[in-house]
């Protein structure tokens, strides 16, 4: 979204230059007027539009903050995990993704995309390489991830620790996605998880789909 407002708020001010540029012309001064009056509004929207993605950004940041210093330590007799070493690799569309493991918790953690507590969550260290010739985007909500009939559409950007955004060619960035978990029974019934990965190469506004395909949880 935040992306979007940032093209429109560019478009916003090419239209202005433009406008100011007519203005010069006689006979086009009318349409000039136009364009400069649509693009300062367009601007002042894409500001006011970036401002209020921040703002609601950081009330959910706010809203994490309290939870946690909320949460009491006599919870601890009710957490359960079990972490997978797994080192699955899959190279499709010259990305080159590897699940290194995979971690079921249940333990109550507060999701930001639902914006409440959920009872558990599944965390992959995940590995993502760049085999293309042009630069790689993606992001931790660009990852849907199946596991045993439940489907979580986006990793939590807040609680994943996915710093890097970009992939030169050649190179390799890695990171921990959180999937938050509406129900969870036990860590037990998790018997496997699939992942379904988005990224963008260059400029291209369609994005390169990258399947895990199904990676099974074993002892």
């Amino acid at each position: 979204m935040l992306l979007w407002i940032i093209l429109g708020g560019i478009l916003a001010f090419i239209l202005f230059v433009i406008g100011l540029i007519i203005l010069f012309f006689p006979k086009q001064r009318k349409v000039g007027a136009i364009l400069v009056g649509v693009g300062m509004v367009l601007m002042i929207a894409s500001i006011v539009g970036v401002f209020l993605h921040f703002k609601q950004l950081d009330d959910v940041n706010n809203k994490v903050l309290n939870y946690s210093a909320g949460k009491s330590t006599s919870e601890s007799g009710k957490k359960e995990a079990k972490t997978y070493q797994v080192n699955h690799k899959v190279n499709e569309n010259n990305i080159e993704l590897t699940v290194k493991t995979i971690k079921v918790e249940k333990k109550p953690v507060y999701s930001t995309m639902e914006q409440k507590e959920v009872p558990g969550s599944i965390s992959l260290v995940l590995a993502v390489k760049n085999n293309g010739k042009e630069k790689l985007t993606t992001y931790p909500n660009q990852g849907t991830l199946e596991a045993s009939k439940m489907e979580v559409d986006g990793g939590d950007v807040l609680l994943s620790e996915f710093d890097a955004s970009t992939v030169e060619p050649g190179k390799t960035i890695e990171g921990t996605l959180v999937f938050p978990l509406e129900k969870l029974k036990s860590v037990a019934s998790i018997h496997s998880v699939s992942l379904s990965w988005l990224s963008y190469f260059g400029s291209e506004s369609d994005p390169v789909g990258t399947e895990t395909g199904t990676i099974k949880l074993t002892k």
